[in-house]
């Protein structure tokens, strides 16, 4: 018998779905979610007419995952470098920790 599972279709679903969640620390995301894209378009071009709908929503979710790890660098590198110039001072910051 013949074994179908696309099994870079899974490992690219799995994938987006960890970017996602770990999307708070960006650099992670970022690796995990170039890596669920590679491996979905590498399970659409496999050839194995199995999970090819798994691929896809890898790649669409993977996508997504980037797009967050890349907006949450850029907000983290923001805030940071505005906090070193003066433009929040650290009494703010303990008392937004605070209020959280």
């Amino acid at each position: 018998m013949e074994n179908k599972t696309n099994w870079q279709a899974i490992v690219s679903l799995v994938l987006s779905i960890i970017s996602i969640l770990c999307c708070c620390f960006w650099y992670i995301a970022l690796i995990v979610a170039v890596a669920a894209v590679i491996f979905g378009i590498w399970g659409l071009c496999n050839g194995k007419p199995g999970l090819r709908d798994a691929a896809a929503a890898g790649i669409v979710v993977g996508s997504v995952g980037v797009a967050l790890a890349v907006a949450t660098a850029i907000f983290t590198i923001m805030f940071y470098a505005n906090a070193q110039a003066g433009g929040v001072e650290l009494s703010m910051l303990t008392e937004f920790g605070r209020m959280l």
